[in-house]
């Protein structure tokens, strides 16, 4: 029987993963437990002590005195509005600016670099004159493209290092075969990048559903909220919060994030660990 050692550094380093997972799930345990505390129990009770009674009062708030069920479809929209074309472009230009040979293709290669130089920030004002004059204001165009404008970059230089190493002679084959470059694409190409497309589509879908600059400057009625925005409606006048409710939301709010992450994180590894070994 061989017995392990234990070592001073093995030691620290399992100190250290404790204190740090501690750190992390912390936050999330807090706002959960705290969606169940009544007004009492934020009156009289630590901030950190766990509710007297499982209290539902909250959730039924969120779910029944506000628009919560508006701002959830609304995101959906936005969520699905942006990864769809979002996919579909910057995986048709990653795969073209690895496999296709034409003049220029380094440089167009730099320029979608330059992209992540650039943050959505600066772009808000003149974004805002342009969507005003256009009309766009309010609506979820609005919203949307310049989401996927700024993932652009990041999502095509993903894909283009996926799709450096894809055999080239499979194309080759199914080409000779009479299949058009089209089909290739859609046979061929998008089963085989399910891992990338996954790995982009679940960090990009996270981004987008915590987005909130955005939806804050380029919307202004109710009926366009997405849900960080509703997250501002359990803040009353003069800063006056409704705590318990405002857990509650937090809570139904990041559920579907959890959900989704934990779905795909598997193949979101994996398509991360290919990227990153045979780049």
């Amino acid at each position: 029987m061989r017995t392990k050692k234990f070592t001073v550094g093995g030691t620290v380093k399992w100190f250290l993963a404790i204190i740090l997972v501690i750190v992390q799930v912390y936050p999330f345990l807090y706002v959960f437990t705290s969606s169940f505390k009544s007004l009492d129990d934020f009156r009289k009770l630590p901030a950190y002590a766990l509710p007297s009674a499982l209290d539902l009062s909250n959730y039924i708030t969120v779910f029944t005195k506000s628009h919560m069920l508006t701002y959830f479809k609304n995101s959906v929209i936005v969520l699905i509005g942006v990864l769809v074309p979002l996919l579909l472009i910057a995986l048709m230009a990653g795969f073209a600016l690895s496999k296709i040979k034409f003049k220029g293709k380094k440089v167009l290669l730099n320029y979608f670099l330059l992209g992540l130089m650039l943050p959505m920030q600066v772009a808000l004002i003149p974004l805002f004159t342009i969507f005003n004059k256009l009309g766009l204001i309010n609506t979820y165009a609005a919203i949307i493209l310049p989401q996927i404008a700024f993932s652009l970059s990041y999502s095509i230089q993903l894909f283009y290092s996926f799709s450096k190493f894809f055999p080239e002679e499979m194309l080759e084959a199914a080409i000779i075969d009479g299949c058009s470059p089209a089909g290739c694409f859609v046979r061929m190409v998008i089963p085989l990048s399910m891992n990338s497309i996954i790995t982009v589509a679940t960090m990009q879908a996270v981004f987008c559903w915590n987005e909130y600059i955005n939806a804050y400057t380029f919307t202004r009625s109710t009926d366009m909220k997405t849900v960080t925005l509703g997250l501002n409606d359990y803040v009353g006048s003069m800063g006056l919060t409704d705590w318990g409710a405002t857990f509650a939301a937090i809570t139904v709010t990041v559920i579907p994030v959890f959900i989704f992450y934990f779905l795909s994180s598997k193949k979101m590894l994996s398509g991360l660990t290919a990227g990153s070994v045979k780049g």
